[in-house]
């Protein structure tokens, strides 16, 4: 089940690619699924991941969950930011072509290293907390489907079609990676734990919360966070 859970967490990049190229309001959708996944983020920090990491009392991860933090600042640095606002019809202007320029072949390739990171921070949780690792699943997945709507416009492209599905698969390619180690003692545990919440942490305050903040008075905003209070409902009461 673990291992079905970093397959679904990279799935939501097709969901987003196969949504994208269908729906005609792109911009509503984005802001929806970003408001959507700051709810699910802050759920599972403070029902999960603190919780957790509260229970192991080792005072040395707030090391880790610092590393995690500064981790993916780092990553960040080679991955291009999908805040381009659509319009309609964008697709034919030269600004839309130069932002797509911009994310590129380089942001799919960053993104492989992003997610077999968090696919194996959520198969870890996913082992020794099957709710927790569902939480973080739908907070990962959602957080992926913009990625997903912005690669959608260049995914079709021969050249990037492998890397494509690489990064699909790249959260199940992070299970394997810890599944294949098997078992993984507590103190590893405690250390993937924070530097998962470093990681998450970072994706809320860095990502998420300024994109939803610039979109507050929207409706979809308003729509995404309802929609995020009823997953938090419905995983806490499996």
């Amino acid at each position: 089940m673990a291992l079905l859970l970093t397959l679904i967490s990279g799935l939501f990049f097709l969901i987003g690619i196969i949504v994208y190229k269908f729906v005609k309001h792109k911009n509503e959708l984005t802001i929806g699924a970003m408001a959507c996944a700051l709810v699910v983020i802050v759920g599972l920090i403070c029902l999960d991941l603190l919780p957790e990491l509260l229970e192991i009392r080792k005072w040395y991860l707030i090391i880790f969950v610092i590393i995690g933090l500064v981790f993916l600042i780092f990553i960040d640095k080679f991955v291009p930011h999908h805040h381009h606002n659509h319009k309609e019809n964008d697709e034919e202007t030269h600004e839309h072509q130069e932002h797509l320029e911009h994310i590129g072949f380089i942001t799919i390739l960053a993104l492989l290293l992003h997610n077999m990171v968090e696919g194996m921070a959520l198969y870890s949780v996913s082992v020794n907390n099957l709710s927790s690792g569902i939480l973080m699943c739908l907070g990962i997945g959602l957080h992926n489907l913009p990625f997903g709507f912005q690669i959608a416009n260049y995914s079709n492209k021969a050249s990037n079609k492998l890397a494509t599905l690489l990064l699909v698969i790249s959260g199940l390619i992070g299970g394997l990676v810890i599944y294949a180690f098997g078992s993984i003692s507590e103190f590893a545990t405690g250390i993937i734990i924070a530097l998962t919440l470093g990681m998450i942490l970072y994706i809320l305050i860095f990502e998420l919360l300024k994109e939803v903040w610039s979109n507050i008075k929207h409706k979809a905003t308003f729509c995404g966070i309802i929609i995020g209070i009823i997953i938090l409902i419905v995983i806490n009461l499996i």
